[in-house]
């Protein structure tokens, strides 16, 4: 078996899990700020709804009328900042990303088999190796950004409660048991 490219590939495989589970993160901290924003702009449209009604009822009064114009102009100006950050673009992005990980997971899964396997020669398994490495690449160009606690937040998922393991010992997690050594 070509131990060195099984374990570039095996260490490679670690990065990707880690890198997909933390872009699925990102995805539901995106979705939840999206379910944020619309709940904020359901409240505020209903609330300048309301001081409307209560203005058409007051004619005494121009209170209901200030309140409602202020509330029209918030809620235009967080129109304008919903239309200016897209936050729902976000969350398409990051969950694409983690879906062509997930992909890239299966063939760095693939790669060890064959590779255990001795399906291919040294240098088959170099070249089969660098094709994933340029392919992964590219898709990190392409990443949108994460952050700290999306990573936190990836860690614990894939190891529960506990710290991270020295790498050997959490890729064996990781691993099928058929690539388990």
């Amino acid at each position: 078996m070509d131990k060195n490219n099984f374990e570039i590939v095996k260490q490679s495989l670690g990065n990707v899990i880690y890198s997909q589970k933390t872009q699925e993160m990102a995805v539901v901290r995106k979705q939840g700020y999206v379910t944020n924003i619309k709940w904020a702009n359901i409240i505020l449209v209903g609330l300048v709804f309301l001081f409307l009604f209560l203005d058409l009822l007051n004619t005494d009064n121009n209170f209901y009328n200030y309140i409602s114009i202020a509330l029209t102009v918030l809620e235009t100006l967080f129109l304008i900042f919903q239309l200016s950050f897209n936050p729902e673009k976000d969350a398409i992005e990051h969950k694409n990303t983690a879906n062509k990980l997930w992909l890239m997971r299966e063939k760095h899964l693939n790669l060890l088999t064959d590779i255990k396997n001795e399906i291919f020669d040294f240098v088959t398994n170099s070249q089969k190796r660098d094709e994933l490495t340029k392919e992964l690449s590219n898709i990190y160009k392409e990443a949108p950004q994460t952050n700290n606690n999306d990573y936190d937040k990836a860690s614990t998922a894939l190891n529960g409660n506990q710290k991270p393991k020295t790498d050997d010992e959490e890729m064996i997690n990781f691993l099928p048991k058929n690539l388990q050594e």
